[in-house]
């Protein structure tokens, strides 16, 4: 009887360019990491905002212009967290998608990669806020197959 190989245990961390993203990744690596993780760093990168009044006068040149500066961003951003991991020897995939929908594209990324854990930052409003806006975090805590840890930013009092 063939021995069925262990499937890694796949922890996606959630990024993007906040201070809250940074803190997520750091207490995966402070707290949770080990050598026999599939780590894999998720970024829902935003497509440019038009208004479809904006939309009616606006070239396509100046789109791709817009396009392009959004794709520098999830270049650099790449960059950075591709060196955060090199610099604590953590393996691991960065995976940067356009959308619109932060909190969806994790929860799809999770149950297509059979995810184990999610990791990330909340930007702690308050309910008010939290409730007229909407929270990514509040999203995939709900939604999610798999537990969640959402790291709270640190008290600065």
């Amino acid at each position: 009887m063939a021995e069925v190989a262990e499937k890694k245990f796949t922890v996606i961390v959630a990024i993007d360019g906040s201070e809250q993203a940074d803190h997520a990744f750091e207490f995966y690596i402070e707290h949770m990491h080990k050598s026999d993780h599939n780590l894999l760093l998720v970024h829902s990168a935003e497509p440019p905002f038009v208004s479809s009044q904006q939309a009616m006068y606006m070239s396509g040149e100046l789109w791709e212009q817009m396009l392009a500066a959004e794709k520098d961003k999830v270049k650099k951003l790449e960059e950075k967290f591709a060196n955060k991991m090199r610099a604590n020897k953590i393996s691991g995939r960065i995976k940067a998608v356009f959308s619109g929908r932060p909190g969806e594209l994790i929860i799809d990324l999770a149950k297509e990669e059979g995810a184990r854990m999610i990791v990330m930052g909340t930007r702690g409003m308050g309910t008010i806020r939290r409730t007229l806006l909407g929270s990514v975090s509040d999203y995939v805590l709900h939604h999610a197959h798999c537990p969640v840890i959402i790291c709270r930013p640190e008290d600065k009092h």
